[in-house]
């Protein structure tokens, strides 16, 4: 099986898009699995070396000037001329930043090729995008899902067999289940791990506990709310605070805020993108992992930083709601939750992870090992192939659900939108 990869945003050293292709290289190669990268024709030529990728996509999701019909058609115009002529059956094309409009592209093109060359298609959704702007947005999104779903339904019973669908959380699949009209699986986050202790751990010039706030700065993240966690903090306890300032939604006004953080005694401000040995010495030096995030965006969502530090033994501190916090209430990670998502009610909880710092590190350090095994590439990679496997026994499938139906990992809980 050749594995061909579409990472069409992948056009730089922000995000997990970097970090998650390195990772399948590596990942399929231990497994003697021949591997292809394609990225954002816009990535730098040093990337693109270092991956070894093809940078020869455009990325047409969110081009709203043009119809979700154009959309789609010009996402399959793209993979008939890149991918056409390297895929073969048999062969695996993983998508793992998916949004209706990849799954509809993908679902068009599979139609569109002759047997020799229908491959394996794997989709992973993200997020739930729908569920965070009104019910305007709401609608014109399920518009698209119902375009979508047409288009698997119009499926022949083999080509439907040849399409996997996965989500990062049990609530997303479910909810996903319904739009699809066919079963979507819970998958884990194929993050990458390393081993902490090959990273020198960045250097400290205080001696106090290290509040790091990594990945991207975005509203959805509650990266707007820094400066005041930052002041709130100094009325409930000494801390320092590293913040990955990398800006991807905050308005001029809130990255102002957030830049005139600059020289203060107890803040470093980490500006540029960072290589991923630098992002892992950092994570490593440590002491907590904050997490303001927003509950809408992360209920049904999860957060590679998150899974990162979890899998790096940290502490963290998130706010109630979201899929974070629910890994803390089902003892998958250690932390504390805020009451709420105000400045000082997240100071507070920082406070008392400062508080409990020694046993809560303990039991980070002790829950690392069973975080690393099952939410990571590696077990992702696994579940696919368990997946195409059990498909392969079944040559000629006579109805739409012929195949197993994995349980999902836990009983998802009905909660308001």
């Amino acid at each position: 099986m050749k594995v061909i990869c579409i990472h069409h945003r992948l056009a730089g050293l922000t995000s997990h898009h970097f970090n998650e292709a390195h990772g399948f290289a590596r990942e399929f190669d231990r497994r003697g699995k021949k591997f292809v990268l394609m990225v954002n024709h816009h990535a730098p030529a040093h990337i693109v070396a270092e991956l070894n990728a093809h940078a020869v996509l455009d990325d047409p999701t969110f081009r709203m000037e043009w119809s979700f019909e154009e959309r789609s058609r010009r996402f399959v115009d793209m993979l008939h001329r890149n991918v056409d002529r390297r895929v073969r059956a048999g062969d695996c094309v993983l998508i793992t930043i998916s949004t209706q409009l990849e799954a509809h592209a993908l679902t068009r093109w599979l139609q569109e090729l002759p047997g020799r060359k229908k491959p394996w298609i794997v989709i992973l959704f993200l997020s739930d995008r729908w569920n965070r702007s009104g019910r305007d947005e709401y609608e014109r999104q399920i518009a698209e899902f119902r375009t979508l779903n047409a288009a698997i339904a119009s499926l022949t019973p083999e080509d439907a067999r040849k399409m996997l669908f996965f989500a990062v959380t049990d609530l997303l699949a479910e909810e996903l289940s319904g739009l699809l009209g066919t079963r979507v699986d819970y998958a884990p986050m194929p993050l990458p791990y390393v081993d902490p202790q090959l990273f020198p751990t960045a250097k400290r010039e205080l001696d106090l506990p290290r509040v790091a706030i990594l990945g991207g700065t975005r509203r959805e993240k509650g990266s707007y709310l820094i400066p005041e966690i930052v002041r709130a903090c100094r009325s409930h306890v000494q801390v320092e605070f590293v913040v990955h300032l990398t800006n991807n939604t905050l308005t001029a006004e809130e990255l102002e805020k957030l830049e005139r953080l600059t020289g203060e005694p107890d803040v470093i401000l980490i500006r540029q993108p960072m290589t991923l040995p630098e992002f892992y010495a950092t994570l490593k030096s440590a002491d907590i992992a904050l997490f303001p995030y927003e509950v809408i965006p992360y209920r049904k969502r999860t957060s590679g930083v998150f899974g990162e530090s979890v899998a790096f033994g940290k502490p963290v501190v998130a706010t109630p709601g979201t899929w974070l916090a629910e890994q803390i209430e089902a003892g998958r990670a250690a932390g504390v939750i805020s009451e709420d998502l105000e400045p000082d009610s997240i100071a507070r909880a920082v406070a008392r992870c400062v508080a409990e710092l020694e046993p809560l590190t303990r039991s980070a350090q002790a829950l690392s090992p069973e975080w690393r095994r099952t939410i990571s590439l590696s077990a992702f990679v696994d579940l696919i192939e368990t997946q195409i496997a059990l498909r392969s026994q079944n040559e000629h499938p006579t109805r739409r659900w012929w195949w197993p139906r994995l349980p999902l990992r836990r009983k998802s809980r009905e909660r308001d939108r």
